[in-house]
């Protein structure tokens, strides 16, 4: 059987991530983080969207020492989230050092417990500025995951990596999205965590771009 357990965040890439393995795979679980994050309301409609396509488990997990980082405009409430694009050569005020490195760590940590042989994550090709959202990175972590793994041990069954949206735009991915029926008016990316949208941040104008015309 193909299981996959999904990192959810409730941002529109992860919810077409999750309707892309409810395509793909035969038992899909999901995994979110609360790590502090000053948009934490998106761990709201991650809940939802994992209801609504009907997952196996839907896990939370909280990862508390991101609170003592500072520096990060998602973790450090005296930075204030930038307005307009992101910078291309750098990366972002926004970036959470080694977050998906910890994130694809304890999801992996729960598909070896439940013998779960994917671990999805989102990343894209606009995604590049952030150095953990890079193809070397996430090979490099497939790797470590499978040095790791109790089921690479036993088993000799290798853990896969599973980021199909690496040579992938935001448009395509918003594309992908329409044709897998992703219900997008229940997902949230606003990086500054306000209730509507604050339409002026990086994420929130990615978002707008992706969308528009859909």
């Amino acid at each position: 059987m193909r299981r996959i357990l999904v990192l959810l965040s409730g941002g529109m890439d992860s919810a077409v991530l999750l309707w892309l393995a409810k395509r793909e795979f035969e038992e899909v679980y999901a995994i979110s983080f609360d790590y502090g994050q000053r948009h934490s309301v998106e761990l709201k409609y991650a809940k939802i969207l994992a209801q609504l396509a009907g997952v196996k488990e839907h896990i939370l997990v909280e990862v508390p020492s991101y609170r003592y980082i500072k520096g990060s405009a998602l973790i450090d409430t005296r930075v204030e989230v930038p307005t307009g694009e992101y910078p291309t050569h750098a990366p972002p005020i926004t970036t959470v050092p080694m977050r998906n490195l910890v994130f694809l760590a304890i999801a992996s940590s729960f598909a070896d417990a439940l013998e779960i042989d994917h671990v999805g994550i989102g990343v894209h090709a606009l995604d590049t500025p952030y150095p953990d959202c890079r193809p070397e990175f996430i090979t490099a972590a497939e790797a470590a995951i499978n040095a790791a793994s109790v089921q690479t041990a036993t088993k000799k069954t290798r853990v896969h990596v599973f980021a199909p949206f690496l040579g992938m735009t935001k448009r395509q991915i918003a594309l992908l999205g329409k044709e897998l029926g992703v219900p997008f008016e229940k997902t949230y990316s606003c990086y500054r965590g306000t209730e509507p949208p604050c339409g002026e941040c990086p994420t929130c104008i990615q978002r707008e771009e992706a969308l528009r015309d859909l």
